[in-house]
């Protein structure tokens, strides 16, 4: 996705207010796919004053948007309603956080709409983006977030992430790690990797669009800001990245290292072998 996919009218109205330093305005006759929905969760329905800030920014910016606030009870009401499948699963995982990844998948594949995290604010209304049938936002300097997504109901990306979280279940070493591969964006980069590997972009309203940087961080045409986020994690982010940034490397090791160990003693045999024969 880039500036060009958006309406023109549009882009030269953003454009000169960026360039004028007036306020944006634009006559809003867009049509869209995705619905006017904006998903967001929390523990409670109170929200920590930290996020309040972005958490309003959104219903400022949107008010003829449905906001649709989940809570962990209303949340896990809402599965046990429509997915009563996924509730062992969706009870099974050791971390809260993985239950707040996985509920934003089922939100999205039953309504539609748009899910944001309380840390991300909106700085323009978002109808632009509900042009097109599904999007992830992409990050530096790999892949794409889950901080924010957008899809059209029962969307076939949405569903496939859907229905590949009980694979995924499981511990892998620390908590960040787990969660970072069982549910989060690790868990989202595999699933649209092979997504993109069999079908490409789609096509029509199997459509999945990335969503740039530009329109994702401080320059004047993005969408969203980021406020403080979650610190849950700790340090664990670190081995996040070292492990996927050295991924295919380990991989290998992985792979080839049963191979050339088979080799070499083998290869000891043969030599001792050959040693003890001749003496």
């Amino acid at each position: 996705m880039t500036l060009s996919d958006l309406p023109p009218d549009y882009v030269r109205s953003l454009s000169e207010s960026i360039n004028q330093d007036t306020p944006f305005t634009y006559n809003n006759s867009l049509s869209t796919q995705i619905p006017r929905i904006i998903h967001q969760t929390y523990k409670s329905t109170t929200i920590p004053e930290k996020w309040l800030y972005s958490y309003n920014s959104c219903k400022e910016q949107n008010p003829t948007y449905t906001h649709m606030f989940w809570t962990d009870e209303s949340g896990r009401q809402f599965i046990e309603s429509h997915f009563p499948w996924f509730i062992p699963t969706y009870d099974s995982y050791p971390y809260p956080i993985e239950r707040v990844d996985s509920i934003r998948y089922f939100l999205l594949w039953h309504y539609g709409g748009i899910y944001i995290d309380l840390d991300v604010s909106c700085r323009r209304p978002l109808d632009p983006l509900l042009a097109f049938p599904a999007w992830f936002p992409k990050t530096q300097p790999y892949g794409v977030s889950n901080d924010i997504m957008a899809s059209t109901p029962r969307h076939p990306i949405i569903l496939k992430l859907a229905l590949s979280l009980q694979d995924h279940n499981g511990r892998l070493g620390t908590g960040y790690t787990t969660v970072f591969w069982a549910t989060g964006p690790m868990f989202v980069n595999v699933i649209l990797g092979r997504w993109f590997k069999a079908v490409g972009d789609g096509d029509g309203e199997d459509g999945v669009r990335i969503l740039p940087p530009m329109f994702y961080d401080r320059t004047g045409y993005s969408f969203f800001g980021h406020r403080e986020g979650s610190s849950w994690h700790g340090g664990d982010v670190a081995v996040a990245k070292w492990t996927y940034e050295r991924l295919w490397w380990l991989l290998g090791i992985v792979t080839l290292g049963p191979a050339v160990l088979m080799g070499v003693c083998r290869r000891r045999r043969t030599c001792r072998d050959l040693y003890f024969n001749r003496v």
